[in-house]
């Protein structure tokens, strides 16, 4: 049986308003809320004659009052970045939810997020970049050391403590030393080949091309399990395949090709495909799980009942499954393979250390 919150998605990802509120029960409207869908259950239940009259509708359009309140900060303080940069550096590269929002969603605020993500090609540029910033007032402000920036794909955070908007300006896709950061396709050269030429309210700015998207989407959802924030991520590749205009998957199988992404890929793919979100022809699905390495059918079934239960409806962690067994699972049937080994990692790394059997037995601690 399909759950509420997976029609919601598919609702969503097709800008469909005929669900009811009363389709959701009310765990599942705390959790659509607490996910960054709240705007959306608002907009998908906006023809409901018995929404307004629903004890949680106050809650709905709360979430959807303040998520334009936000998104409409975040867009003026994009702007006046980009106006101040372009002065003084080459166009800078929107990522992620400051590029899909005026790209692949009716309405900037339905996507909701928690910062703005910008790259910068070179470090004089950064500078530059980072120098326009200061000025228009944003701090830097981590608990991180000015040393661990140094090497990291992004530079230290900037907050704007007026306009409470958070800037980060990457000089990379992912950490250089990550798995996924080794990549070809997330390359200097690589990404620069796939930069789009665009504007945001008139100023240029670039934009990476479709293919690339949907490879650094759905390999950022994946790396680390995401509990309350990977919905939205879902979201986006869901909008993103029914609004691109044309996708070329022969330049996406080609950038999977011996990569750490094709496992991250393949994953989110072969999820919207078995719950319906996204029409995905077969073949390219097939060519898809070619080129991964990391999980067979029982791993991927293993990591879709992850999905399901933790990601998409939101489920509590209990005392068998606590959020460091399900993070065990998520990292373990996603290493580099074979699926056999790690299978047997997984369930090594399940067992209990004797340090908790000890305790478990002799009733201490």
């Amino acid at each position: 049986m399909t759950s509420s919150l997976v029609r919601l998605l598919d609702a969503a990802g097709h800008d469909r308003p005929d669900m009811t509120l009363a389709d959701f029960r009310t765990d599942q409207i705390a959790w659509a809320v607490k996910t960054g869908l709240g705007p959306w259950l608002r907009r998908c239940t906006s023809r409901d004659p018995a929404a307004a009259s629903s004890p949680f509708w106050a809650l709905v359009q709360a979430a959807d009052v303040t998520a334009r309140i936000i998104m409409a900060e975040q867009l003026d303080a994009m702007e006046e970045l980009v106006e101040a940069c372009a002065r003084h550096a080459r166009p800078v590269t929107l990522l992620k939810g400051i590029s899909l929002c005026d790209q692949y969603y009716p309405e900037p605020h339905l996507r909701v997020m928690g910062d703005i993500d910008i790259l910068v090609d070179g470090e004089d540029d950064i500078t530059s970049v980072q120098a326009q910033l200061l000025r228009l007032g944003y701090r830097a402000e981590s608990d991180y050391p000015p040393e661990f920036y140094a090497t990291h794909h992004h530079v230290c955070p900037l907050f704007h403590p007026r306009r409470r908007v958070w800037v980060e300006i990457h000089r990379g896709l992912f950490p250089p030393r990550s798995r996924v950061g080794a990549d070809r396709v997330f390359s200097l050269d690589s990404v620069r080949a796939e930069l789009r030429p665009s504007t945001f309210r008139g100023t240029p700015v670039n934009r990476l091309s479709d293919e690339l998207q949907l490879i650094y989407l759905a390999s950022h959802w994946a790396v680390g399990l995401k509990h309350a924030r990977g919905i939205v991520g879902m979201l986006d590749v869901v909008r993103l395949l029914a609004n691109a205009p044309t996708l070329r998957w022969e330049r996406i199988l080609e950038g999977l090709h011996h990569s750490t992404a094709a496992t991250y890929v393949s994953l989110l793919l072969t999820y919207l495909h078995r719950r319906r979100l996204a029409d995905i022809d077969a073949d390219i699905l097939r060519e898809v799980l070619r080129r991964q390495r990391s999980f067979g059918r029982a791993g991927l079934s293993v990591l879709h009942a992850v999905i399901d239960r933790y990601v998409v409806n939101g489920r509590e962690f209990s005392r068998l499954m606590r959020e460091r067994n399900v993070t065990i699972i998520w990292e373990a049937l996603l290493s580099p393979g074979p699926p056999s080994r790690n299978l047997l990692t997984l369930f090594r790394n399940l067992l209990p250390s004797r340090a908790w059997l000890a305790r478990s037995l002799t009733g201490h601690g």
